[in-house]
């Protein structure tokens, strides 16, 4: 921000010419006033903003066979020139850039000045960051592997040229539109293209920090822990790569090591434990891998690789099928690791130990007999709760059932009162609360009971990613996608593989076009073990034809879906909403009439209302329609109608 009144209008030089730096803020630039300013580009569009600047898609208007016509343009808002050092690592940047030409690093092609608005030109990368593409999932385990073995390499050649990065992450690695989709998602460094982007952060080593003293700059989920204790002074090579190996964290588990609500939440997580080991994320990650991960994640920087390029090595020995050179300590010697960063509370906690173990032995005693009581009432209750009848034969009403969930929650909340470590408890309230329609405090208790439990369980998956499809919203659609990867990996059954894919496309039918290809990868590859004998797979990949606009392609798809599963009320569903939307209307109300006649018999509705739908497995967890749909899907017609419960 500019200093002075914020309510002032700005004021034109001579010319006619908005004086950026006495009274806008950068934020209000438009590429329409910064082409007056710099005619031999013309913008394009706003690519991006941050604290050191606005980077422009632009093109030169005078064209040059010695470089592309189409760049990035990093623009440093005058207002920020005010401050020197803020200047100095801008130019620093460019310098920098200019200094390291690789393949996979984004080239630098231009630096310039008018008046106090300074700029600097790079290549224009066309491709989808990482962090955009892990919106979808984590990564094939070989490609993201392959991607870190070449962002290793690139490393070593800036580091080579005195460079460190500082700032290595998902966001600031791309993956190049050039390259073959089917070798983004391979495992082959030959054929893959990427570019490590943003090196604002980056400084020669050898040379004084461009922050202040003391002061902590990078991507807190990213950082090593000995910049958090010693500032950024401490960013050697070795910073990049333990920043590398997070990556490489959070590509093959979808989340990064450390994801604590704020950044000082995630700092104190960095400095007092290490992450959760990523098998425990991802249980078909290789051990190999795993200890590639930790030990490039190693705290103590004498325990890591000795540099991007032996990591990168190691990854490619993975690849190759060789052995790595990565073990992962036994339990003994983690345990004597963790003591040696914590000498004062082993001692203490020994002392504690010897000296409390009798009456502890006896409290403990009571207090866990008390608790195993208080949470089996509490089960008791939501048991009730899914009963139609109470134990004198009457109809439960659904106010009835209401006490009895607000009942089984409050005696939840009293076992997690006196011992909050007990996952069993958590999950009970957070099914009540789920049963309740309280879906946010669900979602926050099964988190708290995966994490109690160290790892993800189908129990907990099931009911969460009901609670985040009923929650809605994006970042309730991204967990929920990376909670379905999860699923698909404790139980790769048919069923799950199919409810998985239903949803992906769902979200890639409003995706942008990167996220939706990536999402229709991954549909291909998970139906790819299922036959169209399975009535809901047919009209996945109908649908799928149609998201990727192979309209005549998915018409034909769905028809011979409707051939081959006659009778099933999905597909004349599906077929008549698919005819609908690709204008076929005829087609459209001739399905939806074969549909409506399939119907069970309306006209027998029950006495007493029926109870709330309780996922107690993976056919019923998105929901009362998909049991209905199932039960079709298994049986011919003519078969015993489902029973229609009331949706949550």
């Amino acid at each position: 921000m500019t200093e002075g009144n914020p309510s002032d209008k700005p004021a034109d030089n001579a010319a006619g010419q908005p004086d950026f730096g006495l009274a806008r803020d950068f934020y209000t630039f438009a590429p329409e006033t910064l082409a007056r300013e710099l005619p031999q580009f013309e913008f394009v569009r706003e690519v991006g903003k941050g604290s050191m600047g606005i980077v422009f898609e632009a093109k030169y208007r005078t064209p040059n066979e010695n470089r592309p016509t189409t760049v990035a343009l990093k623009v440093l808002p005058p207002s920020l020139t005010l401050t020197e050092r803020a200047l100095a690592r801008f130019l620093r940047e460019g310098q920098i850039m200019a200094r390291i030409k690789h393949p996979d690093i984004v080239r630098f092609l231009d630096q310039g000045r008018k008046g106090r608005l300074h700029w600097f030109a790079m290549e224009f990368v066309a491709g989808v960051t990482l962090e955009e593409r892990l919106k979808v999932g984590p990564l094939p385990v070989q490609h993201a592997c392959a991607i870190a073995a070449k962002v290793g390499r690139a490393l070593q050649f800036a580091h080579d040229h005195g460079v460190v990065h500082r700032d290595i992450k998902p966001g600031n690695l791309m993956l190049r539109d050039e390259e073959e989709p089917a070798a983004r998602e391979g495992g082959s460094l030959d054929s893959l293209r990427i570019a490590i982007t943003d090196f604002g952060l980056a400084r020669e080593t050898g040379t004084g920090s461009m922050t202040e003293s003391g002061a902590i700059v990078g991507t807190p989920m990213y950082m090593a822990p000995e910049i958090v204790l010693g500032g950024t002074q401490a960013a050697s090579t070795l910073a990049d790569v333990y920043a590398l190996g997070a990556t490489l964290y959070a590509l093959v588990t979808g989340k990064p090591p450390f994801d604590e609500p704020t950044a000082q939440g995630v700092l104190k997580a960095l400095t007092e434990r290490d992450p959760l080991p990523a098998r425990r994320l991802r249980r078909d990650l290789p051990f190999a891998v795993e200890a590639i991960i930790e030990k490039a994640m190693s705290r103590d920087p004498a325990h890591r690789y000795g540099s991007a390029l032996e990591l990168a090595a190691d990854l490619e020995r993975f690849l190759a099928g060789d052995r790595v050179l990565a073990r992962r300590p036994g339990i003994a010697r983690r345990s004597l690791r963790w003591c040696a960063r914590r000498p004062l509370i082993t001692v203490l906690a020994s002392a504690v130990l010897i000296l409390g173990t009798g009456g502890a032995i006896l409290v403990t005693e009571l207090s866990h007999n008390e608790t195993q009581r208080e949470l089996g009432n509490a089960k008791r209750l939501l048991a009730l709760a899914s009963t139609p009848r109470d134990d004198q034969d009457r109809p439960r009403s659904q106010e009835e059932r209401i006490d009895l969930l607000t009942q089984a929650a409050a005696v939840a909340s009293k076992t997690i009162a006196r011992d909050d470590g007990i996952a069993a408890a958590w999950f009970v309230r957070g099914r009540a609360h789920h049963r309740l329609h309280r879906y946010a405090e669900a979602i926050f208790d099964f988190d708290t009971a995966e994490r109690l439990r160290d790892s993800p369980s189908p129990e907990v998956l099931h009911f969460r990613i009901d609670a985040l499809r009923q929650h809605g919203g994006i970042a309730s659609l991204r967990r929920m996608q990376m909670d379905l990867t999860s699923l698909l990996q404790l139980d790769p059954s048919a069923q799950t593989r199919t409810l998985v894919a239903e949803l992906l496309l769902d979200f890639a039918a409003q995706a942008t076009s990167h996220e939706r290809q990536a999402a229709l990868g991954r549909v291909e590859e998970i139906l790819l073990p299922v036959g169209d004998d399975y009535a809901r797979a047919a009209v996945a990949r109908a649908r799928l034809l149609e998201i990727d606009d192979s309209i005549p392609e998915a018409l034909v798809a769905m028809r011979s879906a409707l051939e081959q599963h006659d009778g099933n009320i999905l597909v004349h569903l599906e077929a008549a909403k698919m005819f609908a939307r690709n204008g076929l209307p005829a087609e459209s109300q001739r399905e939806h009439a074969l549909a409506q006649r399939m119907q069970p018999d309306k006209s027998q509705k029950p006495t007493t209302e029926p109870p709330p739908v309780d996922l107690d497995g993976l056919s019923s967890f998105l929901g009362a329609v998909d049991q209905v749909l199932n039960a079709l899907d298994e049986g011919p017609k003519g078969q015993k109608s489902p029973k229609k419960d009331k949706p949550q």
